[in-house]
């Protein structure tokens, strides 16, 4: 995975976005909701026990999302997250999920997620675009392939297997953007994770994404969790998120 940033949006952000409101912490906490905090940071000794835990949590090389959901649960402190808005003009589908095969007595299933760009963007695109496909249970990766192009000649259909993230919550790529006055090797694509359950048999939750940016500012990388989806970008500014309906697949056994 590219380097990152320490910019994030949760899978609970990421669907706060999709509403239109606040994220929660990464605990579920509502503001409201009662909690005393182990690290009370009202006072000079509490805030400077905040910054050493903090700064001994990422020297360990915690993510962002589990530092936030330990200063949930140490101070009582729930992450203000604007809301990022859907990208105009973009469609992406809830995944559609198939059984393909059965191998050594075990279902094998693919999932597909497909996006399409009905409006070219007019800003400029310099930064890695990304499109990701999550789960809420660990599966065993497979294949992982995507398929991109434009909606004319000018940028035939590409096909990539380079994933940014792989792993048992599902895959993400990253999709350097070439755009003209008149179509973009992006505009339309899907996606396509092979796959089979792990353990007990269970009931699959599957969503899509496709996160645009403009600009100067980029996708620099995708980390995918059972708590959901952290993207991280090179700024907060020229950035959206479209998230797909989810899709439920019964039936995953390992």
């Amino acid at each position: 995975m590219r380097r990152r940033t320490a910019t994030t949006l949760t899978a609970l952000a990421a669907m706060a976005a999709l509403i239109g409101a606040s994220a929660p912490s990464a605990q579920g906490r509502s503001p409201e909701a009662a909690c005393t905090p182990d690290i009370p940071v009202s006072t000079e000794a509490g805030a400077d026990r905040l910054l050493s835990l903090v700064e001994g949590l990422e020297s360990t090389g915690h993510t962002p999302a589990e530092v936030d959901a330990v200063l949930a649960e140490r101070a009582c402190l729930t992450r203000v997250s604007a809301p990022i808005p859907p990208a105009e003009g973009l469609t992406v589908t809830a995944p559609d999920v198939y059984v393909i095969a059965e191998v050594n007595g075990v279902d094998r299933w693919v999932a597909i997620t497909d996006w399409e760009f009905t409006e070219l963007p007019a800003a400029p695109m310099s930064g890695d675009q990304a499109v990701v496909t999550w789960f809420d249970a660990p599966v065993e990766p497979i294949v992982r392939v995507v398929h991109h192009a434009g909606t004319t000649s000018q940028y035939p259909s590409v096909s990539r297997e380079d994933a940014a993230e792989l792993g048992p919550y599902g895959v993400g790529f990253l999709l350097p953007p070439e755009k003209s006055a008149t179509d973009m090797n992006i505009a339309t694509g899907r996606s396509a994770l092979v796959f089979e359950g792990t353990g007990a048999c269970r009931t699959l939750t599957a969503r899509g994404a496709f996160a645009h940016t403009w600009n100067a500012t980029a996708v620099t990388g995708i980390d995918l969790a059972a708590t959901g989806m952290t993207l991280y970008w090179s700024s907060t500014a020229d950035r959206a998120l479209t998230l797909s309906s989810p899709t439920s697949v019964p039936g995953v056994c390992g």
